[in-house]
């Protein structure tokens, strides 16, 4: 056991690259012994470096949160309580979660069902959308029409959304006026105008930021999920805040 112990510390250390095995407190003879000790340890006990890549693991992930938390803190009035950005649910649900989202992302066409769902089953949670237009022009394009119609229509933003989302694949410039079109909307007489670019650039500063790097992200007050997650894993999450 304690030769365990001792080679799982070893084996952590020469991972985490703080193990210097050129320290002069060894002379050659003694640094192959240690390196023919861990690599005979862990062919016969390949469940050590398991261990030590979890134990590394987890201290990236702590590491992770307390940065998370630090700006997830700094920026708590732009994420949850920018007027300018489009609501789904209860105005005055207990619980906020904001929403990064991109009209071309496939696991945003996977979540934002999920999330429309879980906001009109429950009151105590709305998520704010944060509209991030990062996977090129066509996406650019139905972001700045979806925004100007939040701005000018916004009777019309809750199903213009839920089309263009409902879409396989991503849009084309034809798509995505076409879906408005079905909805009623003539995008020739959306303005888009300084007010929707200011919602973009803000919200893709956020983005960077925050260090996202994909959609979807949702972002909670105390945590933020990178990637799609699913319903059941959110409904846990918001029963433990509500």
């Amino acid at each position: 056991m304690m030769k365990k112990t001792l080679t799982l510390t070893l084996t952590s250390a020469l991972l985490m690259g703080s193990f210097n095995l050129q320290a002069a407190s060894l002379d050659n003879t003694q640094k192959q012994e240690v390196k023919d000790l861990v690599r005979k340890t862990l062919v016969e006990n390949p469940d050590i470096l398991v261990e030590a890549m979890n134990e590394l693991r987890k201290k990236e992930v702590a590491v992770q949160q307390k940065s998370d938390q630090q700006i997830l803190s700094a920026k708590s009035n732009d994420l949850f309580k920018n007027s300018d950005n489009p609501v789904i649910g209860n105005p005055k649900a207990k619980l906020t979660i904001a929403y990064f989202t991109d009209y071309n992302c496939q696991y945003c066409k996977r979540q934002d069902p999920i999330l429309r769902k879980i906001a009109e089953d429950n009151p105590n949670v709305k998520f704010v959308i944060k509209e991030t237009p990062i996977l090129g022009p066509a996406s650019t394009e139905a972001t700045q029409y979806s925004l100007a119609t939040f701005n000018q229509q916004k009777d019309k933003y809750t199903a213009i959304g839920h089309r263009l989302m409902s879409k396989p694949g991503k849009h084309s410039s034809s798509s995505i006026k076409a879906a408005f079109k079905a909805e009623g909307i003539d995008v020739n007489k959306l303005d888009i105008n300084a007010a929707v670019a200011k919602q973009i650039n803000d919200n893709l500063k956020l983005f960077q930021e925050l260090g996202l790097r994909g959609t979807p992200a949702i972002v909670f007050p105390d945590e933020m999920l990178r990637g799609y997650t699913d319903e059941s894993a959110l409904k846990e999450m918001i029963k433990e805040r509500t």
